[in-house]
């Protein structure tokens, strides 16, 4: 059985490499991208192998918003969990965002997210 592949985007490093080290311990394959066009770029090449994407909000030139709307404009059945400092409103972002948390929430929980929205 193939491991679901994540795209991770965030401008911090340290966040990235956090993802791609907690996600992996969980069975997921990381894919990460430290820009919204880096994103895109890496969704494009690899849209088939993509199963959800974690994003965060601000990001310089798109932020996360915007980048959710162009991936869900692709692909609407494409899980998308916004994970953001200043504690965004899914409300705000639906239909474009199907979580949102807010950083520093414990890993299990996005997991946990992760696993009911792939499983539906």
């Amino acid at each position: 059985m193939k491991c679901p592949t994540v795209l991770c985007v965030d401008d911090d490093a340290a966040i990235r490499a956090l993802y791609e080290a907690l996600l992996s311990r969980y069975g997921y394959e990381v894919l990460a991208a430290h820009s919204g066009h880096h994103a895109l770029h890496v969704f494009h090449s690899k849209e088939n192998e993509i199963d959800a994407v974690i994003l965060d909000y601000e990001m310089p030139e798109m932020n996360g918003l915007e980048l959710a709307t162009r991936l869900k404009r692709h692909d609407p059945t494409l899980p998308v969990i916004m994970v953001s400092g200043s504690g965004p409103v899914l409300e705000d972002m639906v239909p474009f965002v199907d979580a949102a948390m807010t950083k520093g929430v414990p890993i299990r929980h996005i997991v946990d997210r992760l696993e009911l929205l792939l499983a539906s």
